[in-house]
């Protein structure tokens, strides 16, 4: 019996860890034909720099985007770039991010995915596999 009070505590403890409660936005986005996700906490994208994208250049160029990218990745030489597409973060319309699809013979998919804020943070993004009806 108390052994199972003490696995309680420690489950109660790691519940209320601090991070626990930070709350995260889902970015969820249909990219070629596949659809992708990423948890990005909150902090971060408000923390990331506001975009017009009728008044002003991004603040981080697609050339840097993609040096982050290879920076994150650093363990191995990405795969060629198959496409980038800039677009708003959802629920959050002054703060935007590029999606960048990379070859990946690693994986098991044959591309991988990274949602990058415009201050430079590096979000690797769950490719969810396609449903058979």
């Amino acid at each position: 019996m108390t052994y199972h009070r003490w696995l309680f505590a420690i489950i109660l403890i790691c519940a209320t860890h601090a991070q626990a409660f930070e709350p995260t936005v889902e970015i969820v986005e249909q990219f070629d034909n596949s659809r992708v996700v990423a948890f990005v906490k909150k902090n971060d994208i408000e923390n990331s720099p506001e975009w017009n994208p009728n008044r002003d250049a991004p603040p981080l160029s697609v050339a840097l985007a993609v040096d982050k990218v290879e920076q994150f990745n650093q363990s191995k030489a990405i795969g060629a770039i198959k496409e980038i597409e800039i677009r708003p973060v959802p629920r959050h319309p002054t703060h935007w991010h590029y999606l960048i699809k990379v070859d990946d013979d690693e994986m098991r998919t044959k591309y991988a995915v990274y949602v990058v804020l415009m201050n430079g943070m590096v979000i690797p993004a769950i490719i969810e596999p396609q449903s058979y009806k």
